[in-house]
């Protein structure tokens, strides 16, 4: 997510998608909707780099925050349902909807993890 020192409000950071690092927009819905629906407004000089291409595309920035409410696949996140648990390998993070985040899923595959938890188990 671009940090334009305004972004707390941002609808992205009480999303499950943006917690997830699952939105399907890269993690900034204003990036998206900049792209296919720029700001139509006037020029805004609000922020040190407004006369940048393609900044005056974004609808937040400068502090001013539009419509952040309307990205079609949020999510409300829900912290206290978010766990964090050992696995085999590592520790991984279940979400509400039930995904799993885990960096040996990412690189090596469950599969992999359950490999080398036999051969460890094999050599005991």
């Amino acid at each position: 997510m671009i940090d334009t020192g305004f972004c707390e409000d941002c609808i992205c950071r009480s999303c499950l998608l943006w917690w997830s690092q699952r939105c399907p927009y890269g993690g900034c819905w204003d990036e998206h909707r900049a792209k296919v629906d720029p700001w139509p407004g006037p020029v805004r000089r609000q922020w040190t780099d407004w006369d940048q291409p393609g900044e005056q595309a974004h609808w937040c920035r400068g502090g001013a925050l539009y419509p952040v409410d309307s990205c079609p696949d949020f999510i409300r996140y829900e912290p206290d349902k978010a766990v964090v648990q050992d696995c085999l390998e590592g520790v991984v993070v279940k979400y509400q909807d039930g995904y799993i985040q885990c960096s040996m899923i990412d690189v090596y595959g469950c599969e992999e993890c359950y490999r080398r938890l036999e051969e460890r188990l094999e050599q005991e």
